[in-house]
């Protein structure tokens, strides 16, 4: 009966090796893995937990989007020479090195806010700017103490 014992024990995988020692009188500390405390403190996962959840996962969803958005808008678009003008369309080339009106935008080229808005050469940074300044945004709105902004 003895022996049934000990094949049991050492069975259980959640069995300590070491007996607990008595410490001054106080019972020893418990010792709980995380679902166990989590689910002795938190509860097990209801209703609240799972609206917490979807909130969540709501607002990332609508970051990622924006990101998303912003790859694909601000992407530079193909160019061509224009017809009649000096302009030598080279693929390796930037429009930088021509006369402005003497190229154009593709016209098969989907819409990009770099065509839109000519943030090319000198302005090209403005792409990389704003992509910051959302992203500064994104970690302000997700860092600031709950008693700012109210």
């Amino acid at each position: 009966m003895s022996s049934h014992k000990k094949e049991s024990r050492s069975d259980d995988l959640c069995s300590p090796l070491l007996s607990p020692v008595m410490v001054d009188g106080q019972p020893p500390l418990e010792m709980l893995s995380v679902d166990q405390a989590l689910t002795k403190y938190c509860g097990e996962f209801g209703f609240w937990q799972l609206k917490h959840f979807v909130l969540t996962c709501t607002a990332w969803a609508l970051e990622a989007i924006h990101t998303m958005v912003m790859v694909f808008a601000d992407r530079e678009p193909g160019w061509t020479c224009e017809p009649g003008s000096k302009c030598v369309w080279n693929s390796n080339e930037s429009v930088c090195g021509h006369q402005p009106g003497s190229w154009r935008w593709d016209s098969s080229e989907v819409w990009s806010t770099v065509a839109e808005w000519g943030l090319v050469c000198g302005q090209k940074y403005k792409v990389g700017l704003v992509q910051a300044l959302f992203f500064c945004g994104c970690m302000i709105g997700n860092t600031r103490p709950p008693y700012i902004f109210k």
